[in-house]
């Protein structure tokens, strides 16, 4: 163990070292990463050991879920999707942020559970357009919700598989208080927001030990190219892989290869709503609010429930900030659906067809485009054809 860690690292190293189970041990390594002076000399020991902890809690939680399979209990957290599904959390306090008001404002689904504190999730539907989001409001999540206070667990597990986390903060309350605790707790239940995943691909392989490519001008730009390879490949070898091809496509750290090996990563969109703006002073505090976090946050929201002050395109913004778009299918006979069939943007007719049903594309033979705004409104094309908002698709098989 290198002597540039200090005296308190050290002891506690060893404390990891002795102890017995993967809770504790745990518990031990974090805190050793957190007594390791944080400079270049020690960043190779800081990655090794970030490495082996995301290992051992991958572990830990493989054992969790295995039990909680043998008792077969369906979670009141675990939430099925439809539509486009919304989750709203907030850092607990009390008197709330306003989650459940919101919820209400927006579906008419909670209105006798305003002002009363949130136990369990309450589920509401939001019509736009003929477009379902299902909100999701979830309770408060606790400082140490990533370590099961207070429900944390499950509510931060459903936060994985949802299409858009809306961060409600309070106006009238220290924002930066709320926004550290949510932060903190989604970065250590492995949750990165408005994060996009790291330029690298890690391939288990059966041969050739470890080799790392530099795919990219970029991805060489590294001070020492050959000690920042061999620091690469200690990484993945702490990880378990023995055999494996790391490709890189740009400039990245020692953080985003942990990452890359994680499977528990997840990479999830989010929003600001900031609520109670009716009251005094929130204009300023929202200003700072704002600047404080526009960087991570490209969409933050001033809202008042009370003066019915949020916006009315609301559908709209969640579309164009998730880049999803509305294709409107047509039947043969000319009958154009009510309720649109949203997908990613830029998406093709082949995904269009796989969407709707697996049979249109294996037995696809053209497709019919109707675009308003184009020059030429209909137009005959294959599967490999862009698709844009508000198309009106016909799909021929043969």
């Amino acid at each position: 163990m290198s002597s540039n860690i200090g005296a308190a690292a050290k002891a506690k190293y060893q404390e990891y070292l002795d102890a017995g189970s993967l809770e504790l041990k745990i518990k031990l390594l974090e805190e050793f990463i957190s007594l390791v002076p944080k400079h270049k000399a020690t960043e190779k020991i800081v990655a090794l050991n970030k490495s082996r902890l995301a290992r051992m809690k991958r572990e830990l939680d493989d054992k969790k879920q295995r039990q909680k399979a043998t008792q077969k209990v369906v979670s009141p957290f675990s939430i099925k999707k439809e539509g486009i599904q919304i989750i709203l959390i907030s850092a607990y306090y009390t008197p709330g942020t306003g989650k459940t008001s919101l919820l209400n404002f927006l579906t008419g689904a909670a209105e006798d559970k305003i002002g009363k504190f949130t136990a369990l999730p309450e589920i509401g539907i939001y019509n736009y357009n003929n477009i379902r989001f299902q909100i999701v409001e979830m309770p408060s999540i606790m400082k140490g919700a990533s370590e099961g206070i207070g429900n944390g667990k499950e509510i931060l597990s459903q936060l994985r598989s949802c299409d858009l986390v809306c961060i409600c903060v309070d106006l009238s309350r220290d924002f930066k208080e709320q926004m550290s605790l949510l932060l903190n707790e989604l970065s250590k239940a492995e949750i990165r927001i408005n994060t996009p995943p790291p330029p690298i691909t890690i391939q288990k392989t059966g041969s050739n030990k470890i080799q790392v490519l530099y795919l990219s001008n970029e991805a060489k730009n590294v001070d020492d190219i050959e000690d920042f390879t061999e620091k690469i490949k200690e990484i993945v070898h702490e990880n378990g892989m023995r055999n494996a091809i790391v490709k890189i496509y740009g400039s990245i750290s020692f953080d985003d290869i942990i990452d890359a090996l994680n499977p528990s990563i997840v990479y999830k969109k989010a929003i600001i709503i900031a609520t109670k703006g009716d009251l005094p002073h929130t204009k300023k505090t929202f200003k700072s609010l704002k600047q404080k976090y526009s960087n991570n946050f490209s969409k933050i929201i001033g809202t008042s429930v009370h003066t019915k002050n949020f916006p009315q395109d609301f559908g709209e913004l969640v579309l164009k900030f998730l880049k999803k778009i509305r294709i409107y299918t047509m039947s043969s006979g000319g009958d154009i659906a009510e309720k649109p069939l949203v997908i990613k943007k830029n998406s093709t007719i082949k995904d269009a067809a796989i969407k709707i049903h697996k049979s249109f594309y294996e037995s696809f033979d053209h497709a019919i485009v109707i675009r308003e705004r184009a020059r030429q409104k209909r137009k005959k094309v294959g599967l490999d054809y862009v698709l844009e908002d508000n198309d009106i698709l016909e799909i021929h098989i043969s």
